[in-house]
């Protein structure tokens, strides 16, 4: 089961290997044009509030506002994003079915691919803790070279966050 996902990466900075996409429109505003697991994908009633919450907190960085300021509206705004993704896909998943169908479906080092940076938020790093939490398999974010070189990149985690929203629920 440990190998069936290799990591997480971003349409950036994986350029081979075995891309799975996870983005809602498959990655193709990206460029991508690989293979995709719409059932990982935001539902639109999770991403549409996300994203306008998200411009409003780029005009705050913008505005050069207090730090502290900027630094809590993002941390409401990805809380809530957690929530949302967490009740519209993540509080029925079958973490062993998922990697099942995703073996079934892509064979094993699987990279699930979002838009963001590594050092942005992004669904696919929920989706790798959420799979930690469930089965204690770590996925990394990768990097992936053209060579298929692989360079491994300490993640953002969002583990505690998703395990208080589990919690409450």
């Amino acid at each position: 089961m440990e190998k069936i996902i290799l990591g997480t990466g971003s349409y950036f900075n994986v350029r081979s290997g075995n891309s799975v996409s996870i983005q809602g429109n498959g990655g193709r505003a990206w460029g991508y044009n690989g293979p995709f697991y719409g059932k990982l994908a935001p539902r639109l009633e999770t991403y549409v509030p996300y994203s306008r919450r998200y411009h409003q907190l780029l005009e705050l960085k913008e505005q050069a506002v207090d730090l502290k300021e900027y630094l809590e509206f993002k941390e409401k705004i990805e809380n809530q994003f957690i929530e949302d993704y967490y009740e519209t896909r993540l509080k029925n998943l079958d973490v062993e079915e998922l990697l099942c169908n995703l073996y079934n479906m892509y064979g094993k080092d699987i990279i699930l691919l979002g838009s963001q940076h590594f050092i942005d938020f992004c669904p696919r790093r929920l989706v790798a803790d959420y799979i930690e939490l469930k089965t204690g398999i770590y996925i990394p974010e990768v990097g992936v070279n053209m060579g298929g070189e692989v360079e491994f990149i300490n993640p953002i985690r969002y583990k505690k966050r998703l395990e208080k929203v589990i919690g409450r629920k």
